[in-house]
């Protein structure tokens, strides 16, 4: 079988067959039955203190938001700040008793701790 891309030319032809292949693979296939969707489990973080009174803060999905960032770059820094607040690095270290002015550390960012900061 010919065709043409250009001129059109036998395509109509192809196209009717290959819905036919593809019919006929799909009727040999048999009935596939319910499909299972698998998610990556939800990796959490943690908040431990370091002994010289630093907040660290452990976590993929922490590290890699800050690590991925330009900090140097207001809106970068709005958006590392959102992420963290969505991922609740923000209340962990608010319940874990972090106060304005501490030094939290993620991965290898030390960053000054100020609360309900937006």
């Amino acid at each position: 079988m010919r065709i043409s891309a250009v001129t059109r030319a036998g395509l109509d032809r192809f196209l009717g067959e290959l819905a036919t292949m593809v019919e006929a693979a799909r009727a040999a296939e048999g009935d596939r039955g319910a499909f299972q969707v698998l998610r990556p489990a939800e990796e959490g973080f943690s908040v431990v203190q370091d002994d010289d009174g630093a907040w660290r803060v452990r976590g993929r999905a922490a590290e890699r938001a800050v690590a991925l960032a330009d900090l140097t770059n207001p809106e970068a820094i709005a958006y590392v700040q959102e992420r963290l607040r969505r991922l609740g690095v923000e209340r962990a270290l608010t319940r874990a008793g972090a106060a304005d002015g501490d030094v939290v550390r993620i991965g290898g960012v030390e960053l000054d701790y100020e609360e309900g900061l937006r």
